[in-house]
């Protein structure tokens, strides 16, 4: 046992870098907080059924094997997760389930799913690699979970329960809902009833508003159209919006045209906003986010440590940065 344990270690440390995390949607709005801290839950749920022809399309491609239609959906998640975060690594709770004949239950409620993602990736080859990653991630589930995890440096709730911010299952091969077991943002959970697949979205109703979980519902269903008929067909090509979608990008939101009151600066301007919506999200970088109280509050300090070092009015100042949200706070501390 002892060896097994040891192969196993060596496994899930190799798995995971330092650098990886688990992949989520970009929050829609921050989180409301009890006065402990302690995030308030409010969970809510949207039902989808995915138009005929895509389901048949599933159905179809997998064969009659359950675990190939939720290796395809789960590929539909996460070229989702890819598109709205540009991780090229995206990990993604997979609930466990028993693979032995004798239906001997799984080690644990859930395992993380690694998979390499890339604007070249195509349906093919994320399939192939999540075929991979799920025969090994069963074939080492043995492993106490938070050993298995530990490079992922995971939350857990007060109550010990993982966060495992987005979960993606198939009722067929995963019956039971996880419920208490772990908590989640957001849980993808599909299911087959004789020709149709439908899905059910269960979100933190506090990080997210009912209209973004919409909205990346039909980019998924629209995501699963395309790479799915196109099956060679790269990821970086795969357009998720909608004609009055892309009309609203392209035009609307390039009439940016607008009146300022004179004689107010763009830090002045910026204030105001931090004033009036403290807890929105401000900015966005990948997985990490600022609120607009966060970026005023570090935009101030680093404006005071500029002033200690000698920096005056109408001095030039270079900023010398990555494109990120530090470059973000860095621009409004100059300013």
């Amino acid at each position: 046992m002892k060896s097994l344990f040891e192969k196993e270690e060596r496994y899930w440390s190799g798995k995971f870098d330092a650098d990886d995390s688990l992949s989520f949607l970009p929050y829609s709005q921050s989180s409301k907080l009890y006065a402990d801290g302690e995030a308030v839950a409010e969970p809510g749920l949207l039902h989808r059924t995915l138009p005929s022809e895509l389901s048949e399309r599933i159905i179809c491609l997998a064969n009659g094997s359950d675990l190939a239609l939720y290796m395809i959906v789960l590929a539909g998640v996460k070229s989702l997760l890819f598109k709205y975060t540009g991780r090229d690594q995206v990990l993604v709770g997979m609930p466990s389930y028993s693979a032995d004949p004798d239906g001997t239950p799984p080690p644990h409620d859930i395992l993380v799913i690694k998979t390499s993602v890339s604007r070249q990736t195509t349906l093919k080859t994320l399939l192939g690699g999540i075929k991979a990653s799920i025969g090994e991630a069963l074939e080492h589930q043995h492993l106490p979970f938070r050993k298995m995890v530990e490079p992922l440096h995971l939350d857990y709730t007060g109550d010990g329960l993982p966060v495992v911010n987005t979960v993606a299952s198939f009722a067929p091969i995963h019956p039971e809902p996880l419920g208490n077991r772990v908590a989640a943002d957001t849980v993808f959970r599909f299911d087959r009833q004789n020709h149709s697949i439908k899905l059910e979205i269960s979100f933190d109703g506090q990080r997210y508003e009912r209209a973004f979980v919409d909205q990346a519902a039909d980019h998924l269903v629209r995501l699963l159209s395309v790479l799915l008929f196109q099956p060679d067909l790269e990821l970086g090509q795969a357009d998720v919006l909608s004609p009055d979608e892309r009309e609203t990008l392209l035009k609307r939101f390039n009439d940016t045209e607008t009146g300022f009151e004179r004689g107010k600066t763009i830090y002045g301007l910026f204030e105001e906003q931090a004033e009036l919506y403290p807890d929105n999200v401000a900015a966005v970088m990948n997985e990490r986010q600022l609120t607009y109280r966060e970026l005023n509050e570090r935009s101030n300090r680093l404006a005071r440590k500029l002033r200690k070092t000698g920096v005056e009015a109408d001095q030039l100042v270079a900023i010398l940065a990555e494109r990120s949200l530090d470059m973000v706070v860095g621009i409004l501390a100059i300013l």
